[in-house]
């Protein structure tokens, strides 16, 4: 028998499909952001299969940072990491075919905590179906990762953008974060490019943020892209070079940068 593995880190809420095929599952939320206090805190998701058969899945838990590259990295658990303190049921369940299944969990904290950030990820592992094994079947089986961030009061939000800056030769966006709080902080935003002759302005800009129907572009619109929005951990600083797909031999252009960074605006154009 040959398995095939697709894994996901989910940021939101999604319809989940394996392998590019039609949608396979979907999870209610995909991402937990919750107080911790001194009563335990119970929460629950929703996990839906549209599969035609039943499906095995299997709960794990990690306590996870982030690495020198921006990636997802586990972290040997303690007393003092969030998988520790959290109870799930069940760890493992059968879905019936277009069926549901509520995972519940608690969390409570094994020691006083200081206040900050805790992480934890959630792992649905698909595990393999035994009638397929009968036969020599490929089987893509799904592995999907829900974030669980805790925050112990109280919450110091500090990032700083250190420098954003736009490389005209390579048509690359650089930025440099710093987050001095304690809780992770996100740079949530997108670019846009111009033909410089046609640059609306940032006023103009900043409307279009929705996007535009195919074949109904603005005037002089070369291209547009979103930021990652990945986390920035406490106590770090992070670099993001975002590649900015102008078509060549498009001429001068003007590219204009509009974000957030904790919900505080960043605006910067480049002509």
């Amino acid at each position: 028998m040959l398995a095939g593995l697709a894994s996901l880190w989910l940021p939101g809420p999604s319809l989940l499909a394996e392998d590019g095929l039609q949608p396979q599952f979907g999870i209610q939320p995909s991402m937990f952001m919750l107080e911790i206090g001194d009563k335990p805190l119970n929460e629950n998701l929703t996990v839906l299969s549209l599969k035609k058969r039943p499906v095995t899945m299997r709960v794990e838990l990690y306590a996870w940072t982030i690495d020198e590259r921006g990636e997802i990295k586990l972290v040997p658990s303690s007393p003092k990491t969030l998988d520790q303190w959290m109870i799930v049921n069940p760890m493992r369940f059968t879905i019936p075919p277009s069926g549901k299944q509520v995972i519940r969990f608690s969390i409570r904290p094994r020691i006083k905590p200081e206040p900050g950030e805790y992480r934890a990820i959630m792992y649905l592992i698909e595990q393999p179906d035994s009638t397929a094994a009968k036969g020599n079947v490929a089987q893509f089986l799904g592995k999907f990762g829900i974030g669980v961030y805790g925050f112990v009061p109280p919450v110091v939000h500090a990032p700083k953008l250190l420098d954003i800056s736009y490389n005209r030769a390579e048509t690359i966006i650089s930025l440099h974060l710093r987050n001095g709080g304690n809780v992770h902080t996100r740079f949530r935003g997108r670019y846009f490019a111009w033909k410089q002759e046609s640059f609306p302005g940032l006023n103009s800009v900043r409307k279009m943020q929705e996007g535009f129907d195919p074949g109904k572009e603005p005037k002089g619109y070369l291209c547009s892209g979103s930021f990652p929005g990945d986390p920035v951990l406490a106590g770090t600083e992070r670099r993001y070079r975002i590649k900015v797909a102008i078509p060549k031999n498009s001429g001068p252009s003007v590219v204009a940068v509009i974000g957030e960074l904790d919900e505080k605006p960043v605006e910067k154009v480049f002509e």
